[in-house]
């Protein structure tokens, strides 16, 4: 049980949340759901997947798998964005190789991502 000093408190709170322009969700102890502003509304900022999820890591998965130190591969940008898959690419190949290991390039003439396996 909350006492009236700590009620009055939190809608001060409350209330100087809402004078900063906050939206905000507030569980108190006692369960009561407090809810100010559009940003908690259902599929509020769910923007989803661009290309689907795990499309791009199924398309560009095979050239690094087997990707030696030393070696390179060309990845075709197809229907995807360059930048996605470069972001992509990186993150897999530090996954698979580490931070450093490998160099990347967009080669937008041809339209690839250039991949260099350095270590």
């Amino acid at each position: 049980m909350t006492t009236k000093l700590q009620h009055k408190a939190f809608n001060q709170l409350l209330e100087g949340l809402r004078n900063l322009g906050c939206s905000y969700v507030v569980i108190d102890k006692d369960g009561a759901d407090y809810t100010y502003g559009d940003a908690f509304k259902k599929g509020a900022g769910k923007k989803g997947h661009k290309y689907g999820f795990g499309a791009l890591r199924e398309y560009y998965g095979p050239w690094l798998k087997d990707l030696e130190p030393g070696s390179s591969a060309e990845i075709p940008c197809d229907k995807f964005d360059i930048v996605a898959l470069q972001a992509g690419v990186a993150s897999m190949a530090s996954d698979l190789w580490g931070n450093g290991s490998y160099m990347t390039s967009r080669n937008k003439e041809k339209n690839v991502l250039e991949v260099l396996r350095v270590l």
